[in-house]
């Protein structure tokens, strides 16, 4: 079973050897990794890789308006190889979702409705995923609001067949959860075993697989 976590924030090389470590013993064998910095990212890549474990590197954008977005969008996807969006509007979230180049749609708890059949449709259409991040339960407020968001997103991407996928966005082992956990969770949101697993497999391998997609279609022209 090839387990893939799409959000790693290792804090420094040191940290990104302790989880690269766990991540092996935990099954993971594609890892994202997150850096303000695309050099910092490329050697904490290394790292894992290092581990045996498949490594990319990664950007998160905030969208408050999406034609602001955009160009941060095009300027960050010629230096990491997944980019991600936080939208905090509708719009942005759905001109994210139909993008060539964003991978991830980040919604968290609070933007729950967000997830309706339209979004679905445009994420299937464009090839990206829907993201839930974990590390919003340890540090994003109300614990349970966030799990009950998180919830919600889940058995409503699940209800509408749209890909989605589950990361941890940890910053040190500790916060780093286990494949099977994070399926158990789910399970205990209501959705099917089969779902569950796919959130932490194929849906994320989608992701990566449609990059690389991008990638040689680029080379080609």
């Amino acid at each position: 079973m090839k387990y893939i976590d799409l959000c790693l924030r290792p804090r420094s090389s040191k940290d990104a050897a302790e989880m690269a470590s766990m991540a092996g013993v935990m099954g993971y064998r594609v890892v994202a990794v997150e850096a303000g910095d695309p050099e910092h990212a490329r050697e904490y890549a290394r790292i894992f890789r290092e581990e045996g474990i498949e490594a990319l590197t990664r950007a998160t954008v905030e969208a408050e308006s999406w034609s602001k977005a955009v160009g941060l969008v095009r300027r960050l996807a010629q230096s990491f190889d997944l980019v991600a969006v936080k939208p905090r509007t509708a719009e942005a979230a759905r001109l994210a979702a139909r993008h060539p180049r964003i991978a991830l749609v980040v919604l968290p708890p609070g933007m729950a409705r967000y997830m309706d059949k339209s979004q679905a449709h445009l994420l299937r259409e464009g090839g990206a995923a829907v993201e839930i991040q974990l590390h919003l339960l340890l540090h994003g407020g109300d614990p349970r609001g966030g799990l009950r968001g998180s919830m919600i997103i889940a058995r409503r991407a699940a209800a509408y067949e749209a890909p989605f996928t589950v990361t941890s966005c940890a910053r040190t082992r500790w916060e780093m959860w286990h494949p099977r956990v994070v399926q158990a969770l789910l399970a205990a949101f209501g959705l099917p075993e089969l779902v569950a697993r796919l959130a932490v497999t194929g849906y994320p391998a989608a992701v990566v697989n449609a990059k690389a997609r991008r990638l040689d279609a680029s080379g080609a022209a």
